[in-house]
């Protein structure tokens, strides 16, 4: 994460600067003591987040919000201020900044702000993955010349779906797509029910004609739980944040036993000790009851 801290009183600049540095939390990339310079250095230097003072001269941290609210910078605000008037804090709210930290500066509150932004930011990288894989599978969908998809197109419909579930690139997403191939090859050619088993002895089959290492079946069966454990994460999260998520509503009963999905929410939210489980046969049939393949 990128930093900017934006105070008018050097003392205040110091005591964030070291309590950014010591807790390891990312990269000061520049400060102002007043609003004006703040925003010309923001629009360059896009930081992920900006700590900045509510009372500063002439332009005040309100004033920097609002200035750059029409433009194309996707920053968090963290205000700093002893101000509690309620008017104040209403107009701070009404500018679009969520967090504030209250003066004198205590390091706890400091660090608990930050990780709220931080898993802010998280959860709309992981939302914006999803949104832009789904209009990209649609607009695969509504092709009119993809009537008869061969391999190669199957496999992009596949990935399409690995990336709105945000595990596109993971170390489990290759064998995953391979799996899932390798089922819809076995139904074609029979109607035989296969086992888990079948697919891990395939994929160890694959990575051996790669790779030229022997390689163990349940190295395999590991890596594509870890990665459908992430998917659980990333649904169960979406549905916190927002319970009609088209994505969470998508998949959440599909590729998973919803139940499960409840029960990671649940942990997500630290109200039980117990996570959702997975069903490795599950999600991958449910991805191919979706692509309708």
């Amino acid at each position: 994460m990128n930093f900017y801290i934006v105070d008018d009183d050097p003392g205040i600049q110091k005591i964030l600067k070291n309590i950014l540095i010591k807790n390891k939390l990312g990269e000061i990339v520049g400060t102002a003591n007043e609003g004006a310079k703040a925003i010309e250095d923001i629009k360059i230097l896009k930081p992920d987040i900006v700590l900045a003072d509510l009372l500063l001269p002439k332009v005040d941290g309100i004033g920097i919000v609002n200035a750059l609210r029409n433009t194309d910078i996707d920053t968090n605000f963290i205000m700093i201020s002893e101000v509690r008037s309620p008017e104040m804090i209403s107009r701070a709210y009404e500018s679009g900044v969520e967090f504030f930290i209250t003066k004198p500066i205590n390091v706890v509150e400091v660090l608990s702000v930050i990780k709220k932004v931080q898993e802010k930011i998280k959860m709309s990288n992981v939302i914006a993955s999803f949104e832009s894989a789904f209009k990209s599978m649609d607009m695969l969908r509504n092709n009119p010349q993809k009537t008869t998809p061969e391999k190669n197109d199957i496999r992009k419909e596949i990935n399409i779906v690995l990336g709105e579930l945000g595990i596109l690139g993971d170390l489990g997403c290759n064998d995953i797509s391979d799996g899932i191939l390798w089922i819809k090859d076995q139904s074609d050619k029979s109607k035989q029910q296969y086992k888990l088993s079948d697919v891990y002895n395939f994929l160890k089959t694959v990575h051996e004609k790669n790779e030229g290492v022997e390689i163990n079946t349940s190295t395999i069966e590991q890596r594509i739980r870890r990665t459908i454990t992430k998917v659980l994460q990333n649904i169960s999260n979406l549905g916190i944040e927002d319970y009609g998520n088209e994505i969470f509503l998508k998949y959440s009963g599909t590729i998973f036993d919803f139940k499960e999905v409840r029960k990671q929410m649940d942990f997500e939210r630290g109200k039980s000790p117990y996570c959702g489980k997975i069903s490795v046969k599950k999600f991958f049939e449910g991805i191919l009851l979706m692509l309708k393949i």
